[in-house]
């Protein structure tokens, strides 16, 4: 018997077709308006996909001849959106208020008679000298003091305004991150010396402020990154000595930065426009042992609070000065708080004068909130610490001690130890009002 014929495909073959190929053109038009072209491209690819499958029907009764099958579609590709399975909208995350501490100490400054006591033939070995502040200036994100002499190295000659390197090991092992440069000794060497300081602060991994080393390049904002807050710090010498004059070209002077008011405020709001969350000042102002504050200096304060900085921390007198924490109103007409410590005393010297020997250390927790824009001050902690000078092994030593550790007081002498309380007494008379008000505000 001969071979069937094939049937045409039939009228309500092709109205079932024709029906379904209107669903899909409508379904992949609505999915492209949902989810995109890309979607209606693989709509497309299945409508072509099914029309090879279904243009031409099979009769009742096909011919067993093979039939090349129709491109498989990965089920992958159609696997339907996330955008299709919720439309809820991702939340944003809101960014976190961060924070970091603050500790700073007053000025460092190691002559001749520091020198010799820690003195070994050739080698400086300063460690001992800081090992009484335990953990001070350790414990703090950002740990600042001034050193009021250079490090240009021996070749310069060693004296009262050039210290050996070493001075930089023992600062670094206690904590401290950042150095200003900004004193009237900056320059006693010449600007290769200051130049060489800087080499040998940057070796150590530490920061310096107070220095434009190509001030022709005009002023710059260096910020530092701290746990997600960029802090700007801002640091200004009074002036320069005449040894520093007489050995530095009047072109180069600008290499320190000196407390000009106008210059000031305009620094620290360019730091504000260069992006910094945080403004930090540190001017090294006032006079040698006054031990009361100059009006001119709390308005200066003020002046630089106003343009934009936040916390303010003076040396120079060798001497601690009261404490202040000031509300201003500032350019955008919002009230802002700043905290100022008039003068944190030394950290290091030799002067024998119980105001001299009592500095501090001042501590202090500044959050950022990212969304508001604002920066918070937290209570202001200031830590008495003492310079004692005391006979070991038949030649004076100085150790600094932090007068709130027990362990350290225990390795001075009777007579240093009372000195040591003394010292504590003074700190605490000199900023114990701004204190008790700070605990009154939490």
């Amino acid at each position: 018997m001969g071979k069937k014929r094939r049937r045409g495909v039939s009228f309500g073959t092709v109205f079932m077709l024709l029906l379904t190929a209107i669903v899909i053109l409508a379904f992949a038009v609505f999915l492209s308006a949902v989810a995109g072209e890309g979607l209606y491209a693989r709509t497309g690819e299945l409508f072509r996909a099914l029309y090879a499958y279904g243009g031409e029907a099979p009769s009742s009764t096909p011919e067993p001849e093979a039939k090349p099958a129709a491109a498989a579609i990965p089920a992958a590709q159609w696997a339907v959106p996330a955008t299709l399975v919720s439309l809820e909208p991702t939340p944003t995350p809101v960014p976190q208020e961060v924070s970091f501490t603050l500790a700073a100490a007053g000025t460092v400054y190691a002559p001749k008679a520091i020198r010799q006591s820690v003195q070994h033939q050739d080698h400086f070995d300063f460690d001992p000298v800081f090992a009484g502040l335990g953990r001070t200036l350790q414990d703090a994100d950002l740990a600042i003091v001034t050193l009021e002499t250079t490090t240009a190295g021996s070749e310069k000659g060693y004296g009262n305004y050039n210290t050996p390197t070493e001075l930089l090991d023992a600062l670094r092992a206690c904590g401290v991150d950042l150095i200003s440069l900004a004193t009237e000794r900056a320059l006693d060497k010449g600007l290769d010396g200051l130049r060489i300081t800087l080499g040998e602060l940057a070796t150590r991994g530490m920061t310096a402020a107070g220095v434009d080393m190509d001030a022709d390049a005009g002023r710059t904002t260096d910020l530092i990154g701290i746990g997600g807050v960029k802090v700007a710090v801002l640091a200004y010498t009074y002036g320069v000595s005449d040894e520093g004059r007489e050995k530095t070209r009047a072109s180069e002077l600008d290499a320190v930065r000196t407390f000009d008011m106008e210059q000031v405020t305009a620094d620290i709001t360019k730091a504000r426009v260069d992006g910094a969350n945080v403004v930090i000042v540190l001017p090294h102002w006032g006079t040698k042992n006054r031990q009361e504050t100059p009006e001119h200096l709390r308005q200066a304060a003020r002046a630089m609070a106003e343009a934009g900085a936040d916390v303010i921390l003076g040396t120079h007198p060798n001497v601690v000065l009261d404490t202040e924490r000031l509300s201003v109103t500032r350019a955008d007409g919002l009230e802002y708080e700043a905290v100022v410590c008039y003068s944190l005393g030394s950290l290091l010297t030799d002067a024998r004068a119980a105001e001299n020997t009592a500095g501090m250390v001042a501590h202090l927790n500044i959050a950022y909130d990212p969304v508001s824009r604002r920066t918070t001050l937290g209570a202001l902690a200031c830590t008495p610490v003492y310079i004692a000078q005391q006979r070991e092994d038949g030649q004076n030593v100085y150790r600094v001690v932090d007068t709130d550790d027990a362990q350290a007081l225990a390795a001075l002498s009777e007579g240093e130890r009372e000195a040591a309380q003394k010292a504590a007494e003074r700190v605490r008379s000199v900023t114990g009002q701004a204190q008790r008000e700070e605990e009154g505000q939490g």
